[in-house]
C-alpha cells in the first residue's frame, strides 16, 4: 500500500467522526425532546389538579387570561374535553406563522441532523406521530392514562405536541384537559442553542477534513516528485543520469531539505561512477608500457636462464595481470556497447542450437540437455550476440563450481507465458543471504586457491547487466537437497508481451 492510498484511508476514517458526532447528537437531541416532553406533561397534570381543586379558576382565567399567565397562550393550547369525550372550551391558540428565521449555523445543524436522521432512520421524537392526535390521547386519558402524541403537518413534520390528562371529580373521571404547544414555543431556548451548537462543530470538523486532505495530497505530492527525481537520475541501464532539479521550491522544510540532500548526494556517486569507469582505461593505458618492458625483460632473461624457475612465476603473474585489466577494461566497454545493442524478435531455435554446440565443444558426458518440445519457434526480443554471452557467462561459472559428480545441465522451458533459461551444477553451495549479492561487480565466492588464476567477480556482474537490457529476471538459487546451485534467466515470450 501506497503513502498516497494510507493517507486517504486515514481522511477516510477522519471522514467517519463527523457521522458519530451527528449520531451522537441524534441521542442527545432525543434526550433534550424527552425532558422537555415530560416537563410538558407535568404541566397538563398541574392543570388537571387546578381544575380539579378549584373548578372556578377555568372561568377566571378564561375570561382574563392572568390566572394561568406562566404559560404562553399565543404559542399554545388548553382544550377541556367532557366525560363523552366532546371539547367544551379551547383556550389560546397556536400561531400558525412561519417559524423565527435560523442563522446559518443553527440551520446548518438543522439540517444535517434532519439527514443524518433519515439515513440512520432513528425515531428523533419519542412519542407517536399523527394529524389528529386528540383522537387517541381523549380516549387513553379517559380510561385513567395519561398520553403525549405529536401533530404533524401535510409535509409529515411534528408542529405541536399534546398532552392529556383525565379530570377527576370526588374520584371519578369526569372529563379530559389537554395542553398542545408549539414545537418553536416548546423547543426553542434548548433546541436552537443546540442546534447553533453542532452547525458550528460541523463547520469546524469541516474545515479540519479539508486540512488534513490538502496536507496529504501535498506531502504525498512531493513525495511523488522526489520519487520521480530520484528515478530520472538513472537511465534504462541503471547508469546515474542526473538532470536539472528545481530548487526554487515554495516549501522550505524537511522534505524539501531532504529532496537537496538527495541530490547532492547523487551528484557525488555520479562523480564517482564517472571515476571508477575511467579508471580502467586509465590504468590500461598506463601500464601498458611498463607491462611490455618487463615482459620485453623477463623473455630475455629467460632465454638467459631456462632453467631458472622464478622467471616463468614473474611471467605467469605478469600474464594474470594483464588479463585483469583486459577483464575490467571489457567489462566498462560492454555497459557502453549495451546501450547501442537493440533488442529484436529471435526465435528459441538459435539457444537450442547454441546449447548443442557447447555440448559438442564439451568432453563427453560434461553437459546434459534438457528441452520442452515445440519451444523452437517461440520468439522473445533479444540480441543473439549478447544473449550467448550471458550463457557463457553462466556455464564458465558452472565449469568452474562443478564437483563433476553430475554434469553440467542447460535447460530449456515454458513457464506460462515466459521462456526458462537454467544452467544447473552439482557442487559448492551458494552462501546463505548472497543470492543477489553474487551478481554485483567485484563480489566472488571463490575460495583464494581455487584456481591458478585470479578473479573480479566480473562474469555474473555482467551477465546481470545484459539480463536487465533484455528486461529478464536473473536469479540464483541452491538446489533444494543442497547438493549443487541453479541460475535461471526468465524472459517475456513476444505472444506475452504483445
Amino acid at each position: 500500500m501506497t503513502i498516497r492510498r494510507r493517507l486517504v484511508l486515514l481522511f477516510l476514517l477522519f471522514s467517519i467522526l463527523p457521522l458519530l458526532a451527528y449520531r451522537l447528537a441524534i441521542d442527545l437531541q432525543h434526550l433534550i425532546l424527552t425532558h422537555q416532553a415530560s416537563l410538558h406533561q407535568q404541566t397538563v397534570q398541574n392543570l388537571s389538579l387546578i381544575l380539579e381543586n378549584r373548578p372556578e379558576l377555568w372561568g377566571q382565567t378564561r375570561e382574563t387570561g392572568q390566572v394561568l399567565s406562566h404559560i404562553d397562550l399565543t404559542q399554545s393550547s388548553i382544550w377541556l374535553v367532557n366525560e363523552s369525550g366532546q371539547t367544551q372550551y379551547v383556550m389560546g391558540h397556536l400561531n400558525s406563522e412561519l417559524a423565527p428565521k435560523r442563522d446559518i449555523f443553527e440551520t446548518l445543524g438543522y439540517r444535517g441532523l434532519q439527514l443524518v436522521s433519515h439515513i440512520t432512520n432513528p425515531l428523533p421524537y419519542p412519542f407517536p406521530q399523527s394529524e389528529h392526535p386528540e383522537r387517541a390521547i381523549i380516549q387513553a386519558a379517559l380510561l385513567g392514562k395519561s398520553r403525549q402524541q405529536y401533530r404533524i403537518n401535510q409535509q409529515q413534520e411534528p408542529v405541536s405536541l399534546m398532552s392529556a390528562s383525565p379530570l377527576y371529580q370526588h374520584n371519578q373521571i369526569v372529563g379530559v384537559v389537554i395542553f398542545e404547544q408549539g414545537l418553536e414555543q416548546l423547543f426553542r431556548q434548548s433546541l436552537r442553542g443546540f442546534h447553533r451548537l453542532i452547525g458550528l462543530s460541523t463547520v469546524i470538523l469541516l474545515l479540519v477534513l479539508a486540512g488534513i486532505l490538502f496536507y496529504a495530497r501535498t506531502l504525498s505530492n512531493r513525495i511523488l516528485l522526489l520519487a520521480d527525481d530520484v528515478q530520472h537520475c538513472f537511465s534504462v541501464s541503471q547508469q546515474l543520469q542526473l538532470g536539472p532539479i528545481n530548487r526554487q521550491e515554495g516549501y522550505q522544510d524537511e522534505l524539501t531539505q531532504l529532496r537537496f540532500t538527495i541530490s547532492e548526494m547523487l551528484e557525488k556517486l555520479a562523480s564517482y561512477e564517472r571515476y571508477l569507469k575511467q579508471l580502467p582505461k586509465t590504468l590500461r593505458h598506463e601500464l601498458h608500457n611498463p607491462i611490455n618492458r618487463v615482459s620485453a625483460n623477463l623473455e630475455l632473461l629467460a632465454l638467459a636462464y631456462p632453467e631458472q624457475p622464478k622467471i616463468q612465476y614473474a611471467q605467469q603473474g605478469l600474464n594474470q595481470l594483464q588479463a585483469l585489466l583486459t577483464a575490467l577494461s571489457d567489462a566498462n566497454s560492454l555497459e557502453q556497447s549495451l546501450q547501442t545493442h537493440s533488442l529484436h524478435p529471435l526465435r528459441l531455435h538459435r539457444i537450442i542450437a547454441y546449447f548443442e554446440s557447447i555440448q559438442q565443444s564439451s568432453p563427453p558426458g560434461l553437459v546434459e540437455i534438457d528441452i520442452d518440445n515445440g519451444l523452437g519457434q517461440d520468439q522473445i526480443l533479444a540480441e543473439g550476440f549478447l544473449l550467448e554471452q550471458l550463457i557463457d557467462k553462466l556455464v564458465d561459472n558452472a565449469f568452474d563450481f562443478n564437483d563433476n559428480k553430475q554434469p553440467v545441465r542447460l535447460s530449456l522451458k515454458r513457464a506460462k507465458n515466459q521462456a526458462l533459461i537454467s544452467v544447473s551444477n552439482s557442487g559448492c553451495l551458494i552462501p546463505q543471504g548472497m543470492e543477489n549479492q553474487i551478481f554485483e561487480g567485484m563480489v566472488s565466492i571463490r575460495q583464494p586457491d581455487s584456481s591458478n588464476g585470479s578473479h573480479l567477480g566480473l562474469g555474473l556482474y555482467l551477465a546481470k547487466l545484459i539480463a536487465n537490457h533484455h528486461h529478464g529476471q536473473l536469479s540464483a538459487n541452491n538446489w533444494p537437497n543442497q547438493t549443487g546451485v541453479i541460475f535461471s534467466l526468465k524472459l517475456d515470450l513476444i505472444d506475452a508481451v504483445t
